[in-house]
């Protein structure tokens, strides 16, 4: 009888021994035991290679600017008709990104962080300090620090490029989200 490799993990999980050597304890929040993780610390160093590491990523940020200025795909080299990406490709990134935020919501959930979650216990919603007032969403100190950015948002243009920024999303998602 053969155990496939999720069957032969879960078993090492519940026995706790290292999924390496499957005879040790494994270390603690880890799989692996101590002398397996010394040993393939061992391995990726001798391994590693930060030089061609380097090469590698500069090799493909040339090659990320070539298919952008080529207007192809960036991930698949497709006609790119969705900004950077073609069809199936930007709908694949919607999709990781709308799970990236619910997963990312949901640990702001766990961790007390979101904005309703503070609202309820009347706790700041920036710094999640005791509110002064019942009314206010901002303790003191961040509703002078928000004006503060406020102001100076102002005097930089900086809503002015965001603005148009905006806009300029508008239009392209109005122009190819035909949904």
């Amino acid at each position: 009888m053969s155990v496939d490799s999720k069957q032969k993990y879960s078993l090492l999980d519940k026995l706790n021994l290292c999924h390496r050597c499957e005879k040790a304890r494994p270390a603690p929040g880890r799989k692996y035991c101590f002398d397996c993780l010394d040993k393939i610390r061992e391995y990726n160093e001798k391994k590693y290679d930060p030089l061609k590491a380097q090469e590698y990523q500069s090799r493909r940020r040339e090659l990320y600017e070539q298919k952008k200025q080529k207007g192809i795909c960036v991930k698949c080299s497709k006609p790119a008709t969705h900004g950077l990406y073609c069809y199936e490709c930007s709908i694949k990134a919607k999709k990781h990104n709308i799970k990236t935020a619910e997963r990312r919501k949901a640990e702001r959930h766990d961790r007390g962080l979101i904005p309703e979650t503070r609202r309820e216990q009347h706790l700041c919603l920036r710094c999640g300090e005791p509110l002064d007032t019942e009314k206010s969403q901002f303790c003191q100190k961040c509703s002078e620090q928000c004006g503060e950015f406020s102001r100076r948002a102002d005097h930089s243009g900086w809503r002015k490029i965001e603005a148009e920024r905006y806009e300029k999303g508008r239009r392209w998602r109005k122009k190819y989200d035909k949904n």
